[in-house]
């Protein structure tokens, strides 16, 4: 890693809370936040599936779940006395940063969640899940090209590994629609928008931003920018009828999205971007089970490929931390 970015880094650390609680203690915690990230992340997919059934646009959904999700969180924080943010006053300059930072890392987390909610419906949750497998490699291939980290053999078989379980992936939609086999197509760009997200967040992290801040102006950001897209777009953003399973719906996906990009930040600050990639792991294997569970989707050989690929490739790329 460069000096820059581990001075960013380390800053960024440095701003977190040290409490003695067991909730601070697991704040702390690289696996257990990897874990709920990504499960939640993978729950998230279930929901988008089901908005159409119960009457929702599936963006009309994603648009007040992540404004409910980001004042869910505001209000949480402040009832927990967390940071949400710095009082005292910024320097001119250090707050036109900042708003480039969460105008750009809106932008970066709404394009793909755009994408896997419009492509739910269409290709599966368990296939939308299995794109966020992938983020991993590309961000470590990001991460070599821009000289964030060395180049080591291991990681980048890992690299390969995971570009064979993309084409896997994407052959996996093959006998079915063309609409079908378009989404299959477009939500391959899901991996590179998050990937290119994971560098650019650490990268360019403002000195002083806590984790709650970022993720509440990403989140405001992305609402922002969906809003004016779906009245763009003349897209419907509320349900054919206020049912009791569309309201039930819409305050489970505000929760789901609460604690996931409530940690989201959180992750990045102790583990890097590297090892956040592998929230996208985890919702692969959540999303298949989910997918299973609720909808009866039951995975192909293709996909059953594309897991083993991308489990090589997540080896690969972890027993390469260290050596050559």
């Amino acid at each position: 890693m460069s000096e820059t970015a581990k001075t960013t880094v380390e800053g960024a650390l440095s701003a977190a809370p040290h409490r003695g609680s067991l909730l601070t203690r697991l704040y702390d915690q690289p696996l257990f936040l990897l874990l709920i990230v990504g499960s939640f992340l993978a729950l998230s997919m279930i929901f988008a599936k089901s908005g159409p059934i119960v009457g929702w646009h599936p963006l009309g959904l994603l648009q007040w779940s992540i404004i409910g999700g980001a004042g869910l969180l505001y209000f949480v924080t402040k009832l927990l006395g967390a940071e949400s943010g710095r009082e005292s006053r910024r320097e001119r300059s250090a707050k036109i940063r900042l708003l480039t930072y969460i105008s750009i890392t809106g932008l970066l987390f709404i394009a793909p969640n755009m994408i896997a909610v419009m492509a739910a419906p269409k290709v599966g949750a368990s296939f939308v899940s299995l794109t966020f497998a992938f983020p991993l490699v590309l961000t470590y291939a990001f991460a070599v090209l821009i000289g964030l980290e060395r180049f080591k053999m291991l990681r980048s078989i890992g690299v390969l590994a995971g570009v064979v379980g993309g084409v896997l992936l994407a052959g996996g939609g093959a006998g079915v629609s063309a609409e079908a086999s378009f989404w299959s197509v477009v939500t391959l760009a899901i991996p590179v928008f998050l990937a290119a997200g994971n560098i650019y967040r650490t990268l360019k992290w403002p000195d002083g931003a806590t984790a709650i801040e970022l993720a509440l102006g990403m989140m405001v950001t992305a609402f922002l920018a969906l809003a004016v897209f779906n009245a763009a777009m003349g897209i419907p953003v509320i349900p054919v009828d206020w049912t009791s399973a569309a309201a039930s719906l819409l305050i489970a996906n505000i929760g789901a999205f609460a604690v996931q990009y409530g940690l989201y930040f959180r992750l990045q600050q102790v583990a890097g971007p590297v090892y956040l990639s592998q929230i996208g792991s985890v919702a692969a294997v959540a999303g298949l089970g989910l997918g299973y569970l609720v909808f009866s989707e039951i995975p192909n050989a293709a996909k059953i490929g594309a897991i083993a690929a991308v489990a090589l490739g997540i080896v690969f790329v972890a027993l390469g931390k260290d050596r050559g």
